[in-house]
């Protein structure tokens, strides 16, 4: 696969990779050898990516977002037996998800069932001390009281929040800052 990146270290342009003349004792002479052909090669074969991380055609969505974060790709080919048929790139999951109705209006549940949902999905949360956390739930609309260890837990527990069904309107009420465990210790 042939791809910008290929073309980022070249001669042409003074950007090839050079090794210190240190390095170069410890480097494989095979990687060397690549990385001369890739900034100097004018073939496709010469200067293509071999390793290609590719995607299965029935690949969740989620799945695929792995693959990209995990290999730092923008896209990804996408195959069926082998066979390449198609691209897909962090715009085209960027798209899908600003089509849906992510954040949508469902269906008011009532207060108890909605504060039970919100609990059962608090406790799943490995990063979140529940015990230090208080929701309540009137007329749809959650508050959430307590205290919370960083800024990105307490946006995660809003956006868990805001993710209810039947949740009318969030009220943040949380403070970021866990109370002191050593606090009347002698």
């Amino acid at each position: 696969m042939l791809t910008a990146s290929d073309l980022l270290h070249r001669v042409e342009t003074g950007t090839e990779k050079r090794s210190s003349w240190f390095t170069s004792f410890f480097s494989n002479p095979d990687d060397m050898a690549r990385q001369y052909a890739k900034a100097h090669g004018l073939k496709a074969h010469e200067v293509m990516s071999r390793h290609v991380v590719s995607v299965r055609d029935d690949a969740d969505l989620s799945e695929v977002a792995d693959v990209l974060d995990r290999n730092k790709l923008k896209r990804v080919p996408v195959v069926r037996d082998g066979a390449l048929v198609g691209v897909i790139s962090r715009s085209d999951i960027v798209r899908v998800l600003s089509e849906s109705s992510v954040g949508q209006p469902v269906a008011k549940s009532n207060d108890v069932g909605l504060q039970n949902a919100i609990w059962q999905e608090i406790r799943k949360q490995k990063w979140l001390d529940s015990g230090y956390v208080n929701i309540m739930v009137n007329d749809g609309v959650v508050e959430a009281w307590g205290m919370v260890a960083s800024a990105e837990q307490r946006n995660a527990l809003v956006v868990l929040l805001e993710e209810a069904a039947g949740a009318a309107k969030i009220e943040d009420h949380l403070r970021v800052g866990m109370p002191s465990t050593t606090a009347g210790l002698v």
